[in-house]
């Protein structure tokens, strides 16, 4: 039976996150400290690991309890080639620090503006964060296996393929792209031998995905993820994997499972599912070893 096996939180947009072994679901439906901060500069403009490369030379580690961060630079992203020469020498002259999570120009934002060579403000939302998908806030959900699939496409290890693609449930005890199945069931599968049990989302009005349970929670599998420009950059340096998006949708044509219809998914760059949690689950918690049925 798949199983909750890891839980990770990305407290502030953008840096690394933390994992944990429980989390609270909040009134918005996002888990609690999950993307709560963000970043923007002095226009009022997101910043983010869309816009700048700069924030995968940053290291982040946090405290919950404390509400604090330390940062520091990653050695790995001043080698030459990894990011351009004047961003290095910038990062060069920043040491470990820890700083409070405050919302305005405190706590690590002098650190921070000294690292992108700009000043900026730190924003914060306590009620449910700052999610990518407004309309699907719950928490994002992986397969382990997937996730080991995708790094063996392109030769990094299952690490580098959790920070890339920074997915908050990781689940365990299923195959490769199994989530696919949860946002986007085939409405006809193929046949099957008659003494195992009928379709269970047979039933489902067309172009409603169905709905599942992680321990207490009940969720509804939204969509599956649309991809931004970050998963193809290395997570700790920046640089950039060549032909990563080509080569991500040619190998996810392949391999699609044939109890998935992606007839509305608009183009293959997406992995992971987002997630809409029901009423009566806000405020209930999910924890590493539920069960997801």
């Amino acid at each position: 039976m798949p199983t909750l096996d890891r839980i990770t939180l990305y407290p502030v947009k953008s840096l690394d996150g933390i994992d944990v072994e429980a989390a609270r679901c909040l009134a918005g439906g996002a888990l609690e400290h999950d993307r709560r901060w963000r970043l923007v500069d002095m226009d009022g403009r997101v910043l983010n690991a869309k816009r700048s490369p700069l924030f995968h030379a940053i290291r982040a580690a946090f405290s919950l309890d404390d509400r604090t961060v330390t940062l520091r630079v990653d050695p790995s992203a001043l080698d030459a080639g990894a990011l351009p020469a004047a961003d290095r020498r910038r990062l060069a002259g920043l040491g470990r620090d820890t700083f409070r999570l405050v919302p305005g120009r405190g706590g690590p934002c002098a650190w921070l503006a000294e690292a992108f060579g700009a000043d900026v403000l730190l924003e914060e939302r306590a009620d449910g964060g700052f999610p990518d998908d407004r309309e699907s806030p719950g928490p994002t959900l992986v397969s382990t296996a997937t996730l080991h699939e995708v790094g063996r496409w392109f030769g990094f290890d299952l690490g580098e393929s959790r920070r890339r693609f920074r997915a908050n449930l990781e689940i365990g005890g299923c195959d490769a792209f199994w989530e696919d199945t949860l946002a986007s069931p085939a409405r006809r599968l193929p046949a099957v031998p008659g003494d195992l049990p009928a379709d269970p989302y047979a039933d489902l009005p067309p172009g409603e995905p169905p709905s599942f349970s992680i321990g207490g929670i009940r969720m509804v599998a939204a969509n599956v993820c649309r991809r931004c420009v970050v998963p193809s950059r290395d997570s700790r340096r920046g640089a950039v994997t060549g032909q990563f998006r080509d080569a991500f949708e040619a190998r996810r044509r392949r391999g699609l499972r044939p109890d998935v219809d992606a007839a509305a998914w608009g183009g293959l760059y997406r992995l992971g599912v987002n997630t809409k949690p029901t009423d009566g689950c806000l405020g209930g918690w999910l924890a590493v070893g539920d069960c997801l049925r």
